[in-house]
């Protein structure tokens, strides 16, 4: 399976010029815990999280309303390919302590992958397995009449 199958397609990005403010108002609008920080041209600047404005922005009694995403945002980030094998990225989310990956394609943003995407895809999962095999059970009691 690759992460193009379960990454979010419709990543929520944010110029670099934006404050704290417009980033947590876009976050809560969108009910998400991350923006994807874009230049003018589309390009992947940096990432800004919830925790990020939570311990940068206020636990510094900074003014969201003048902090600027690109002086808190994270630019120290790792993109991974819509191609990549889900499993192999779920470790690097593990690895890494992270619950964003970015997934761009020829310097393009396509989506995001997040924990909570991989979650959702192993309950989904979980629960075809737990059908199928209460619909076994079912058969062979049937069977057994």
């Amino acid at each position: 399976m690759k992460v193009k199958d379960i990454m979010t397609k419709r990543a929520v990005c944010i110029g670099p010029e934006a404050s704290a403010q417009e980033a947590a108002s876009k976050m809560r609008r969108e009910k998400i815990g991350s923006l994807l920080v874009v230049n003018e041209e589309g390009k992947l600047l940096g990432i800004v999280t919830d925790r990020i404005i939570a311990l940068d922005v206020a636990g510094k009694g900074l003014d969201p309303r003048q902090a600027k995403v690109n002086d808190f945002m994270e630019e120290n980030i790792i993109s991974i390919s819509p191609e990549m094998d889900l499993a192999k990225a779920a470790r690097l989310l593990e690895e890494l302590e992270i619950r964003y990956l970015p997934v761009v394609r020829n310097d393009e943003v396509v989506g995001i992958l997040s924990v909570s995407d991989i979650a959702r895809f192993v309950q989904k999962f979980i629960d075809s397995i737990f059908v199928e095999l209460t619909e076994r059970v079912k058969k062979r009691e049937r069977e057994r009449r």
